[in-house]
């Protein structure tokens, strides 16, 4: 994978190279926060007597104020640019974090978790407002792809280095370092401004936007609400659910249908996130080729939900459930970068942070709704259930892009950027 990742660095002018690396690790730190309290609960539980419901609670929250802000922190995107709210965002989030492990109390707790969900809200829509910016036509691609990479890094990295600092240190002070390491990252990108700017292109935007507001046209958020944005921001949702399902369920899932231990279920998981990790290089490669992103993306899901529906079949071997895994995950990942790049393509200029921001909540919507729908499901004793709605939605989102594909063709083509 190294490899993988070295050619897809080789392309970038310098420049580029350190705006892509500079804002993908940003992107690692927002993923690596998310998942830095799962591995301590079991601590929280018997040290502050504390339910699995009331810490689940912190994650809940969390990712509600996420999605709840991630539509206004795009609106400061576009308008005071993406560096500044990056900045601000990441050192909130660290801080957040770095105040779970201090403060005494539950309720704080939960305040602290409002704060950090805050911060997490700035990533989508300020990080790709800068690549966009940043980053020239032809490799935008692949710099999405680095982005979202980095953004499984993170995840694959938080468990261990939670537990190996929990471990030397207690879990506060583990909490403490973690949260301290953002906020430091956060200085170092404040100093950043020549290679995180995105000024041209907000001062471009905004004089297109004063000769539209003298004709009496719209401006502003208005410009987004097309059908494009409307049949994108449905696919984010249908996308969030396909990859919740997994992430939540597939464990439990394929230990009752499949009969295989809760290590090789997890092992399972852990592979399917390997392959998606991967697949968003080739992603990313795709997006800066293939021309017509809505079938390759369409192609990519009915794999993807092929290999899913192919796990409903009960008593598969390990072996079995690792390969089909890895299909799943490869192949919906696929899908991350070009979905991203047909996002840039419908929004106007100037308006990129608005319009991540915009979708980026249909995510956290579907992230919210797929867990509770599932858990439902398996508490009805059907667990291939869980890998038919998964399928399911993954094809719903086949029909999404039919919607996007035919309210592209009816626009004419966006002005060169």
């Amino acid at each position: 994978m190294a490899s993988a990742v070295l050619s897809l660095i080789a392309p970038f002018p310098a420049g580029e190279r350190r705006t892509v690396g500079l804002v993908s690790t940003a992107h690692a730190f927002s993923h690596f926060y998310m998942l830095v309290l799962p591995p301590v609960f079991p601590l929280l539980h018997g040290e502050l007597g504390l339910s699995y419901a009331a810490l689940g609670l912190l994650l809940s929250v969390y990712a509600v104020v996420t999605g709840l802000m991630q539509l206004p922190m795009g609106l400061l995107v576009d308008r005071v640019g993406g560096r500044a709210i990056l900045v601000l965002g990441l050192a909130l989030n660290g801080t957040g974090i770095l105040l779970v492990g201090l403060v005494p109390g539950y309720w704080a707790m939960l305040g602290c978790m409002v704060l950090a969900g805050a911060g997490n809200a700035v990533f989508h829509p300020a990080d790709y407002a800068i690549l966009s910016a940043r980053v020239g036509e032809g490799r935008v691609g692949r710099a999405f792809s680095m982005h979202l990479f980095a953004g499984y890094l993170g995840w694959m990295a938080a468990p261990p280095a939670v537990l190996v600092l929990t471990g030397l240190f207690g879990w506060r002070a583990a909490l403490v370092i973690l949260g301290a390491a953002g906020i430091a990252y956060a200085g170092l990108l404040a100093l950043q401004r020549g290679s995180l700017c995105d000024a041209d292109e907000r001062h471009a935007a905004r004089d297109a936007a004063a000769r539209s507001r003298a004709n009496g046209e719209r401006t502003g958020i208005a410009l987004l609400m097309t059908p494009v944005i409307a049949a994108l921001f449905a696919f984010y949702v249908i996308i969030a659910m396909a990859g919740s399902g997994i992430k939540s369920f597939s464990v439990v899932a394929l230990v009752d249908l499949h009969g295989i231990s809760l290590a090789g279920a997890n092992m399972a998981l852990s592979a399917y996130f390997v392959a998606a990790a991967a697949g968003t290089l080739l992603g990313g490669w795709m997006a800066d080729r293939v021309q017509r992103r809505e079938l390759a993306t369409a192609v990519a899901f009915i794999l993807s939900a092929g290999f899913v529906m192919l796990l409903t079949m009960a008593g598969l071997p390990l072996a079995g459930v690792f390969g089909l895994m890895l299909g799943a995950g490869f192949f919906i990942a696929v899908v991350a970068p070009m979905r991203d790049v047909m996002v840039r393509q419908a929004a106007p200029r100037g308006t990129v942070g608005t319009a991540f921001g915009l979708v980026t909540t249909g995510f956290s919507a579907g992230a919210v709704v797929a867990p509770a729908l599932l858990g439902w499901v398996v508490d009805l004793g059907q667990p291939a259930l869980v890998f038919w709605a998964v399928a399911g939605f993954t094809l719903l989102g086949v029909f999404t892009l039919v919607g996007v594909s035919a309210a592209r063709s009816r626009l004419e083509p966006a002005p060169a950027r």
